[in-house]
């Protein structure tokens, strides 16, 4: 079986894969409109030039990256999705309690993966300073590549 490396093999690979009937659901954070827009966009954009159905692909948009998971449960218990996405930024501040909302928000999307066996990529970006999210606003659309490409391996786990 062939490994893939780059983010080439994977398109490739899902090209061949992509059922246009799954659902992905894209759970946002609303801090950092600019950047998280920038962010979703992407996904969007990914996840349709791939081959994905526009209207299959769900929009939630959350008040902080801590409420993702939550929603994210719902979507997941109500088998509105076959896949999510979790979108957000956190900048670090003058407490630790940027901390513990990225680790327990990165810890609420693995529960649910897990519990429900349902891809949820995390692209929650926890950082120093809004400049270093700035420069890595490209997480939209691997995360959309991350999500395909688990409900494809999913898909041949299951035949």
């Amino acid at each position: 079986m062939k490994k893939l490396h780059t983010e080439d093999d994977i398109q490739e690979m899902l090209e061949q894969s992509l059922r246009p009937s799954w659902r992905v659901g894209i759970v946002y954070s609303t801090f950092y409109k600019e950047e998280i827009k920038t962010m979703v966009d992407g996904a969007v954009e990914k996840l349709v030039q791939i081959g994905m159905k526009k209207e299959n692909i769900s929009l939630h948009p959350v008040t902080g990256s801590y409420e993702i998971p939550l929603i994210g449960a719902a979507l997941a218990k109500n088998k509105s999705v076959d896949a999510l996405i979790g979108l957000g930024i956190i900048v670090e501040g003058e407490t630790h309690h940027a901390r513990l909302v990225a680790e327990n928000t990165a810890r609420g999307m693995m529960d649910i993966q897990t519990t429900f066996a349902l891809p949820f990529a995390n692209e929650v970006l926890y950082v120093d300073t809004l400049k270093l999210a700035q420069d890595r606003l490209d997480k939209g659309a691997i995360a959309a590549l991350c999500v395909l490409h688990s409900l494809a391996t999913l898909g041949s786990l299951q035949s």
